[in-house]
């Protein structure tokens, strides 16, 4: 008997060394898993906040592109065009008193004219340009077609001329050159040009004149239309 307890004690420890291990590794094991789980759902916390981040930026970006350029607090009305116009002058800048002539002109029951729609930066920013000269771009960057249906666009030039025969007099030739378009990319856009003259002792006064006689041939004109813009719709 005393020679076999050896043997049964060295095996029992033996068993109990193996259960342990097992119960040791199937432990560890759990605990791997689990730490591998606490950290792929750490990783996919921080991943999904990166991602809000990214959007919440990209959305912020947006909204100041936009503040840049547009003035807020403007929507369609139902069962009418919206059309945004701008005028700008030759020197970079937005130009009020022929704007409203080309509001006070083009409005109609069925047409809602928005001005000002624009901020200077439109202008100065060159958006205005690139759109006067037929692209399309500014117009999707700036989320139009969801805002309006066209824009009318007009841009001033100015050339001063001196007389010395009548002393010195100035003309200023004023030439505005305006565009019609939709924003809708169908349909072609029109245009026109309107030219004034206006006499003066300074360029100051001389354009002055040319701008209001300007104006007038605005108000009594009767080629200039929306038709590009409502016939589309």
């Amino acid at each position: 008997m005393s020679g076999i307890k050896p043997k049964r004690v060295m095996v029992f420890v033996c068993v109990m060394a193996t259960i342990t291990i097992l119960i040791y590794s199937a432990q560890s094991h759990r605990e791997q898993q689990k730490a591998a789980t606490v950290v792929q759902q750490q990783r996919t916390v921080e991943n999904e906040a990166a991602a809000r981040k990214v959007m919440q930026d990209a959305v912020a970006e947006r909204a100041q592109y936009l503040a840049r350029y547009v003035n807020n607090g403007f929507s369609r009305t139902p069962g009418s065009e919206t059309i945004a116009v701008a005028v700008a002058s030759e020197n970079g800048t937005l130009n009020g008193n022929v704007t409203s002539a080309l509001v006070n002109r083009l409005q109609r029951v069925s047409v809602r004219m928005l001005s000002p729609f624009f901020k200077p930066e439109f202008v100065s920013d060159g958006l205005f340009q690139e759109i006067f000269n037929g692209s399309g771009q500014p117009i999707e960057k700036l989320g139009l077609k969801n805002t309006i249906d066209g824009v009318v666009l007009a841009q001033q030039s100015v050339q001063y001329a001196q007389n010395t025969a009548l002393e010195n007099v100035i003309t200023a030739t004023m030439q505005l050159k305006v565009a019609v378009v939709p924003v809708s990319g169908q349909g072609d856009g029109k245009t026109w040009t309107f030219t004034a003259y206006g006499p003066g002792f300074t360029k100051e006064v001389a354009r002055q004149a040319a701008e209001e006689r300007l104006i007038k041939q605005i108000a009594s004109d009767t080629r200039i239309s929306l038709a590009a813009i409502t016939s589309n719709h």
